[in-house]
């Protein structure tokens, strides 16, 4: 029984980290996206959209989108927990 709540407690944990690192994610994401719009404001070849450019924010936003939909597949299928 003890070893039971133990394993409960350690896949609540998991679980718990898990939602934090989706929530940092998603915040992540939404500044991208943010900055994103803010460099289509510009002109094409305004210096402050070639900075912006040079950040690769849309290969950026690619990963974290990506890792958010790994976290949401740990989250809603979790393995050994």
């Amino acid at each position: 029984m003890e070893r039971d709540d133990a394993e409960f407690t350690q896949a609540n944990k998991r679980i718990a980290t898990m939602a934090e690192d989706l929530r940092r994610a998603e915040l992540v994401r939404d500044r991208l996206e943010g900055l994103d719009k803010l460099m289509g404001s510009y002109p094409e070849g305004h210096d402050m959209r070639k900075r912006l450019e040079e950040l690769h924010v849309g290969r950026a936003l690619e990963g974290v989108e990506e890792d958010i939909r790994v976290i949401m597949d740990a989250i809603q299928h979790p393995r050994g927990t």
